[in-house]
C-alpha cells in the first residue's frame, strides 16, 4: 500500500515559563482575554461574535458567571503546588471543556492555545485526544476566517489522528477517530478552497473521502454532520457526513476548473429525502449548485429543470409517526391535543429578519419574507458565506442575471 505523504507544518512557537502547576501558568497566557471580558456597563455594547464553526450566525457577546467565574479561577489555584506534568495533563482536560462550550470564538481559540502548548509540554498532544484539541481550534480559526492558520491547524490534527489509527490495535475500527480524521481533511479542504489554492483542495478532499469511508459514514442511513464542524448547520446545507464531502468534492473539482466533473459528481450525490412527496431533496445547496454547474456546461435545460423544482414552494414537513403500535397512538392523541389547542393559540408571527407580519404555521423560510422557495435562499452573498468557488458563483449568478423561467413568474 502507497502511503500518501503527510503535511509538514512548522511548530508553533509558545511561551515557557517556570512555574509550580499548570494552572499558573494558565492564568499567565489567559490573562489577555481574561482583561477583555467586558464589564457589566459595556456588555450590551460590545460587537458581534461568531462562534467556532459557525461563520453564519454572529450574536452578541455575553459573558456568564461561571465563565469569569473559571478564568479568575487560574489566579486563585496559582499557588498550589502539583506535579507538573500530570497537572499539565489534567488541566489541558479541563480548559478543553471550557473552551468547547465558550460560545465567543475569539476567548475559545486563546484557550484552544493554551490547551495545545499545555498538550504539547505534557505528550498528550500526540494521542487521539490530542488530534481532537488540534481540531477543534483549526474550527475556531476557520470560524474567524483565518484560513493560512486554519489549513494549518486542520494539516496538524489529520497528521496526529492519522499516526493514532495506524497505532490502533489490528482489527480495531476506530469509527470516531476515522470520523474526525475525515472532517479534519474536509475542513482542510475548504480552508485551501478560501485560499484559492484548488488542486490543492481536491487532495484534501479525496484524502477525507478516504477517511469517511473508514469512518463507514454512509453505513445506516449515515451519520449527522456534527454541529460543531465548519459551516455546520447552514439552511438547506449537507444533512450527513458522506453528503458532506461528496458535495466539497465536487465543488474543490470546480474551483480547480474541472466543471464537467463537478456537474457528473453533483447529479450522482445523494441529495437527501423528501418528507413530502414532490418537493425534491432536502439538500437545496446541492441542487442549486447543480443547476449551476448545468449552466455552466452549456446544458440551459437541464439548469432550468433543476432550477424550477428548487423554487417550487416547500410546505412544512408533515409530523412523524412512530411504527410502534402503542407509540403510534400516543404520537395520534398528541398530534389531536396541539390542534385543539392550536384553536386557541394567537398565530400571530413575525419574520425574524425582516419583521413581516406572518402566521406562525405557514411563516415560509425563516429571513425569506413568508417566501417559500428554497432557491431564494442562493443569493450572491449566501454562497460567498458557504465558501463556494469563485467561478461556480460566477455562473449561478449569471444563471440568475439571465432570468431563468422559474425566476420570472
Amino acid at each position: 500500500v502507497t502511503r500518501l505523504p503527510r503535511h509538514t507544518t512548522a511548530a508553533r512557537a509558545y511561551p515557557i515559563t517556570a512555574t509550580t502547576a499548570a494552572m499558573s501558568s494558565a492564568s499567565q497566557h489567559l490573562a489577555p482575554a481574561a482583561a477583555r471580558l467586558p464589564g457589566a456597563a459595556s456588555r450590551n455594547r460590545a460587537p458581534p461574535v461568531t462562534r467556532c464553526g459557525d461563520v453564519s450566525a454572529p450574536e452578541g457577546r455575553s459573558v456568564s458567571s461561571g465563565r469569569r467565574a473559571l478564568f479568575l479561577a487560574a489566579g486563585v489555584v496559582a499557588s498550589i503546588p502539583i506535579p507538573a506534568r500530570p497537572a499539565r495533563a489534567s488541566e489541558a482536560s479541563n480548559l478543553a471543556s471550557l473552551a468547547s462550550q465558550e460560545p465567543d470564538a475569539e476567548i475559545a481559540l486563546e484557550v484552544w492555545d493554551e490547551v495545545v502548548r499545555l498538550a504539547r509540554r505534557s505528550g498528550e498532544l500526540a494521542t487521539p485526544t490530542g488530534g481532537n484539541w488540534l481540531y477543534s481550534r483549526a474550527t475556531c480559526l476557520g470560524g474567524l476566517s483565518r484560513w493560512t492558520d486554519a489549513e494549518r491547524a486542520y494539516a496538524e490534527a489529520a497528521d496526529v489522528l492519522e499516526l493514532a489509527l495506524e497505532s490502533s490495535a489490528p482489527g480495531k475500527r476506530d469509527r470516531a477517530g476515522a470520523l474526525t480524521l475525515a472532517l479534519a481533511h474536509d475542513g482542510r479542504s475548504l480552508a485551501l478552497g478560501a485560499l484559492s489554492d484548488w488542486p490543492a483542495a481536491v487532495d484534501a478532499s479525496r484524502r477525507a473521502l478516504a477517511a469517511g469511508g473508514a469512518a463507514g459514514v454512509a453505513e445506516n442511513g449515515g451519520l449527522d454532520v456534527p454541529t460543531t464542524a465548519l459551516l455546520a448547520g447552514l439552511r438547506g446545507g449537507p444533512p450527513t457526513v458522506a453528503q458532506r464531502l461528496d458535495f466539497n468534492a465536487a465543488m474543490a473539482r470546480w474551483g480547480a476548473g474541472d466543471v464537467g466533473l463537478a456537474a457528473n459528481q453533483l447529479a450522482r450525490l445523494d441529495k437527501g429525502p423528501s418528507p413530502v412527496a414532490g418537493q425534491g431533496g432536502q439538500f437545496w445547496e446541492a441542487r442549486a449548485a447543480l443547476a449551476a454547474a448545468f449552466y455552466a456546461n452549456g446544458s440551459l435545460p437541464a439548469a432550468e429543470a433543476e432550477w424550477r423544482q428548487l423554487c417550487e414552494p416547500v410546505g412544512p414537513n408533515p409530523p412523524a409517526t412512530p411504527s410502534d403500535p402503542f407509540r403510534k397512538v400516543v404520537n395520534r392523541a398528541a398530534q389531536g391535543a396541539f390542534d385543539a389547542g392550536g384553536i386557541l393559540m394567537d398565530k400571530r408571527c413575525e419574520d425574524f429578519s425582516t419583521g413581516t407580519p406572518l402566521p406562525c404555521d405557514d411563516a415560509g423560510i425563516p429571513g425569506s419574507g413568508g417566501n417559500a422557495s428554497p432557491c431564494l435562499v442562493f443569493t450572491d452573498a449566501e454562497t460567498e458565506r458557504r465558501l463556494w468557488p469563485a467561478n461556480a458563483r460566477l455562473a449561478l449568478r449569471s444563471f440568475i442575471r439571465d432570468g431563468p423561467e422559474a425566476s420570472r413568474r
